[in-house]
């Protein structure tokens, strides 16, 4: 094996290992709720689901905006973005996997 090719694999190896110690390090909860309140996650729902568009109150939508979870759409109204809907989706598995 040339230098090279020493150089490629083992970089290669170290990034395997670097995503490796993220994916079984990474806490979903942690992450879905980090500077959310609680009513938060509910209201997302809401606006997910199309319920209720116009469910938030003004610092729920602020907080749920800053970590890009949901858009102003129109006068008042919110449309919860892809990744609000991945967090929720995320956060129904996790619940799955710790209640069975």
């Amino acid at each position: 094996m040339s230098g090279n090719e020493f150089v490629s694999v083992a970089c290669g190896l170290v990034v395997l290992a670097s995503i490796a110690g993220l994916i079984f390090t990474f806490d979903a909860e942690t992450w879905i709720t980090k500077d959310l309140k609680r009513g938060d996650l509910h209201a997302l729902i809401d606006v997910a689901s199309g319920l209720r568009p116009d469910g938030l109150r003004r610092d729920q939508a602020s907080r749920l905006a800053a970590r890009g979870m949901v858009r102003v759409y129109g006068s008042g109204n919110y449309r919860a973005t892809l990744k609000g809907r991945v967090a929720l989706r995320v956060r129904q598995a996790v619940r799955q996997t710790v209640h069975s």
